[in-house]
């Protein structure tokens, strides 16, 4: 039996604890918006690329042109999926579904929980702060989706879409990886 990467005990080590509960208090904040969990899934695709973008600024020393190129690799990739993602969103709900005042609310508390702070990380943790927030991301799609299958709301295209996008994040993670692992 294959088990997914977010189901790993390597995943479960790097996992903040309560994320499936912050995860459901984000979708119980969209009160009785259509599909709450695309609105939740935008939030934290936004909070994702502002991570890689913050590190792709603030790369320095050795290695850093790899180190650029790769963070911008990274956020450049999860720019469309946040199209993508709220196109669907707004497609299968409603404008609602992607209310700035929220979003931003939403973002804001993903930074906080995260434990950012005004500081900018040491070079040396850029990618390894980089590595979790993915790592968190798939296992937050991965409740977001079985929150949508036990509410029945889960499409055969939305479905296609999110296994899209954590195959895609999978690889962000196999990247990562290589980055962070001693030589």
């Amino acid at each position: 039996m294959k088990r997914r990467l977010v189901e790993t005990l390597e995943m479960a080590l790097v996992v903040e604890p309560n994320l499936g509960i912050v995860t459901d208090n984000m979708v119980a904040e969209w009160g009785g918006v259509p599909y709450p969990e695309l609105s939740v899934l935008l939030a934290n695709l936004k909070f994702l690329a502002s991570v890689h973008q913050n590190h792709h600024w603030t790369t320095k020393g050795d290695p850093f042109y790899g180190d650029h190129l790769l963070f911008s690799r990274l956020y450049e990739g999860v720019t469309g999926e946040i199209d993508s993602i709220a196109e669907k969103a707004i497609g299968l709900g409603s404008t609602a579904n992607v209310d700035i005042a929220l979003l931003h609310n939403q973002l804001c508390k993903l930074i906080q929980g995260y434990g950012m702070t005004s500081t900018i990380p040491q070079p040396t943790e850029l990618a390894k702060r980089s590595y979790l927030a993915e790592m968190n991301f798939l296992k937050v799609v991965a409740h977001l989706v079985e929150h949508m299958k036990a509410c029945g709301t889960l499409t055969r295209g939305l479905d296609n879409l999110l296994a899209g996008i954590e195959d895609k994040h999978e690889g962000h993670i196999y990247l990562l990886k290589q980055r962070i692992m001693p030589q």
